[in-house]
């Protein structure tokens, strides 16, 4: 039986050779509006990485400020209330409160990562030279996200911790192929690996217990009297306090409570062993 072949259709296009895109790539030669849908399409293998664009922001509105001091002074003026001052009025202070809420909202957001926000800059400037090339540096604003963080707060002991480990318990398998650059430079990572982490854990637990077992075997030796116990009550108590204020970052009534808390289970060992 003897094969046939179907023409294809005249709207059909044809696929000539090195003509064939694949979504997502962004190449030259390509119109914005190709850019556009194909930066949009890659986009989605990471979360919405958005500008804050605080400047412009600031500028909206002080502008609209701006316009409330005119109607102002114009009410002020007149000594009336016409209908169309009252209809710009509620324009304005409409889109007044909308761009406060705006901007509070947008101040409050993850800000990424120094490192990733760089990535975002470099995608977006190869993806639109022509708007990275325009006066102002368009695409240098501070990068926020949705995604909320959920990686461990830094503080004084983890930030020691992760520069002066070893790299290899300092940087995740995922970071280091993200950072393979600051990895080979020997520069410590951005994020708290899950062993730093997790011996910052033990370090803080093992201070912790210290810090109530030492000074109550001080006091328990058979020298101590009331003087000697006060007086390593004192010491202990200092020593506490200056941890919580310079190797923890934790606020006036968290650093309060726990010095307080700390010195009371001591005073009553004090009075309860003498």
């Amino acid at each position: 039986m003897a094969s046939t072949t179907t023409a294809a259709p005249a709207w059909f296009p044809l696929k000539a050779p090195g003509t064939v895109k694949k979504l997502g790539d962004v190449t030259d030669g390509m119109g914005y509006s190709e850019r556009l849908f194909h930066y949009a399409h890659a986009s989605q293998r990471n979360d919405v990485h958005f500008m804050e664009y605080r400047l412009l922001q600031r500028i909206n509105i002080f502008r609209l400020q701006n316009e409330l001091a005119n109607l102002k002074a114009a009410f002020w003026t007149n000594l009336e209330a016409d209908d169309g001052k009252m209809d710009q009025l509620k324009t304005t202070l409409h889109d007044y409160a909308t761009a406060l809420r705006d901007y509070a909202y947008l101040k409050d957001m993850s800000r990424l990562k120094d490192s990733e926000a760089k990535d975002r800059r470099l995608d977006l400037a190869q993806a639109f030279p022509e708007l990275a090339s325009l006066p102002g540096d368009p695409f240098n604003s501070r990068y926020c996200t949705l995604a909320s963080d959920a990686g461990p707060s830094s503080d004084p002991l983890r930030d020691f911790l992760r520069t002066y480990l070893p790299r290899r318990c300092t940087y995740t398998k995922s970071e280091k192929d993200k950072h393979l650059e600051e990895f080979l430079a020997r520069q410590p990572p951005e994020s708290i690996s899950p062993f730093v982490e997790k011996l910052s854990r033990f370090i803080l637990a093992f201070i912790g217990g210290a810090s109530l077992v030492v000074p109550m075997l001080v006091m328990s030796l058979p020298t101590a009297n009331r003087t000697k116990s006060l007086i390593t009550v004192s010491l202990a108590v200092t020593i506490f306090a200056a941890l919580m204020s310079l190797g923890f970052r934790a606020t006036y009534a968290e650093t309060l409570v726990a010095t307080a808390t700390y010195a009371a289970v001591l005073v009553v060992f004090v009075g309860t062993s003498i």
